[in-house]
């Protein structure tokens, strides 16, 4: 039920984005400690984006997650920004993060919601 989409102005290869895709994944589930099963990741690269006036290299991520703590979200805006720093070079001071707590009557899944 973790939903993490990340945005970026960057082009990216195709490796590229299943690397990220692959260590997003893993990282959101072990941070949330929920299965990587019901874990969620989408990259939107080369996206049209200004940050503070400038286009250089930025990225938005929106992570959504059923019983998402907010005593959590420092952590995981630390764990998500390292993440976009070390795999496409993003500074921290350029990527914003977004937290979403959905209540589990607004998430569905198998035609039913959890």
């Amino acid at each position: 039920m973790p939903y993490l989409k990340i945005q970026t102005n960057l082009p990216l290869s195709k490796k590229a984005e299943r690397t990220i895709l692959r260590s997003a994944s893993t990282l959101v589930a072990e941070e949330l400690g929920k299965p990587e099963s019901f874990v969620m990741i989408a990259i939107q690269p080369d996206t049209p984006m200004l940050f503070a006036g400038s286009d250089d290299p930025v990225a938005f991520l929106e992570l959504k997650s059923i019983a998402l703590p907010a005593k959590a979200t420092k952590d995981l805006s630390q764990s998500l920004c390292k993440l976009i720093e070390g795999h496409l070079g993003i500074p921290c001071d350029r990527v914003y993060v977004k937290f979403i707590d959905v209540a589990r009557g607004m998430w569905g899944w198998k035609g039913d919601v959890f």
